[in-house]
């Protein structure tokens, strides 16, 4: 248990999971946003798709850990396992403080918008449901953001360059080979009633499921991974 709160001080040493995304990132992009809104003053609303900059730090995030941590986490002595350990942690409770945030805020702007009729933090479809489901929708999405980021380089790490090169290669043909099909056989149709007739905490759900699955795969490529 020592080492896995030894990772955990190592992850936020210099404060990257929570400065940087909320300092750097959203406050910016909020500022700008409210800016933007008191100018134009819409009739309708003003609806931002910024908050999707958190999301995306989290996922570089997820990378860096992985990048930069794990050496150094390994040079101190601590086990893989202790590492990957560490790092669920930290990325859950990371998850949990942020996303609890942001849905208190989502809450109080769809009291008032700002007084102006800006949403940035709640927005259609993302935000229906309860308080619960508004924190589930975000958590989930920022759990699977960051490993995503974490897997991706956890492919890296033990495949190298080729090994990434032929995974982003798969992706790219699959999907094109899934693209023909949908279009070919007409499942467009049936996969958007299908993602319209789910919830966001539903759909979630599916990512939540997605991420535990790159941390399996992640904790079995980086145990043989190379530093």
């Amino acid at each position: 248990m020592n080492r896995i709160a030894t990772v955990m001080k190592i992850l936020n040493k210099d404060n990257t999971w929570f400065i940087v995304p909320w300092c750097f990132v959203l406050l910016p992009a909020f500022l700008i946003n409210l800016a933007i809104a008191l100018i134009i003053r819409p009739e309708n609303g003003f609806y931002t798709g910024a908050l999707s900059s958190i999301f995306i730090v989290m996922m570089i995030n997820g990378m860096y850990t992985l990048t930069q941590s794990f050496p150094f986490a390994l040079g101190l002595s601590i086990r893989r396992t202790d590492f990957l350990l560490g790092t669920v942690m930290t990325v859950a409770v990371v998850c949990l403080g942020s996303t609890g945030v942001l849905s208190a805020l989502s809450f109080l702007e769809g009291a008032g918008g700002w007084g102006i009729g800006m949403h940035f933090f709640n927005l259609p479809y993302l935000s229906n449901g309860s308080l619960v489901e508004r924190w589930w929708t975000l958590f989930a999405t920022a759990f699977h953001m960051t490993f995503l980021g974490f897997f991706i380089v956890a492919i890296y790490r033990r495949f190298g360059r080729t090994g990434q090169f032929a995974f982003f290669t798969v992706i790219f043909l699959g999907g094109s080979v899934l693209g023909f099909l949908c279009t070919y056989y007409g499942w467009w149709t049936n996969i958007f009633h299908w993602l319209t007739g789910n919830s966001a905490a539903q759909l979630a759900s599916w990512l939540f499921v997605v991420a535990v699955i790159y941390v399996l795969l992640s904790f079995l490529m980086i145990r043989k991974a190379t530093v």
